[in-house]
Order: C-alpha cells, then structure tokens, then sequence
C-alpha cells in the first residue's frame, strides 16, 4: 500500500501530535520502512484513514494512524502499541 508514495507529510501540528505521545517523526518513518501490517482505521471527514502497526530500529513497537493526501503518507497520530495489540501483530513484525 506504501509503494510509490513520495514520502511523508510533517507539520507543526502532526509533528506536536505525535510528540504528545512521546513519539518523534524518525519513529514513525522507522515504523513505515520495516515490517508493518496495516489495517482500516474509522474515516474522518470522508478521508480514508489506516492504522500502521509497526517497529522502530530500537524494538519499539508502534501504532501509526495515517491518511494519503497528494500522494504522501500524513500522520494524524501514533503511539506505543497497548499489550493488546501487541499480542496480535508483534509476530507480523519480525524483519
């Protein structure tokens, strides 16, 4: 699903969201570039939304809620995946 898109979009205010979180940008590109599994996540505004489950270099396992705009992938949130979560996709993650 991430094939062909031309990067990321970061600013102020998704950039302060995911610090919020105690997560960095970096994080969020590592999480991206590795082993991932995506899935659905509620639309908001009529814009399609996913959640990202994935690693950092560092073993951190992360959930990224993205959306698509001009061909970019646009964090709206991420966080530190809950014990829940982890039980389900941690075994997808392995690189």
């Amino acid at each position: 699903m991430l094939d062909g898109l031309e990067g990321f979009e970061w600013d102020v205010h998704n950039v302060h969201h995911v610090a919020l979180h105690d997560v960095t940008p970096s994080e969020v590109e590592e999480a991206a570039a590795g082993c991932h599994v995506i899935i659905p996540a509620a639309s908001k505004k009529k814009e399609k939304r996913w959640k990202l489950f994935g690693r950092t270099s560092d073993g951190r396992f992360l959930v990224v809620v993205f959306t698509i705009r001009l061909n970019k992938l646009r964090t709206v949130t991420a966080y530190t995946m809950n014990q829940a979560e982890r039980t389900v996709y941690a075994a997808h993650l392995e690189a």
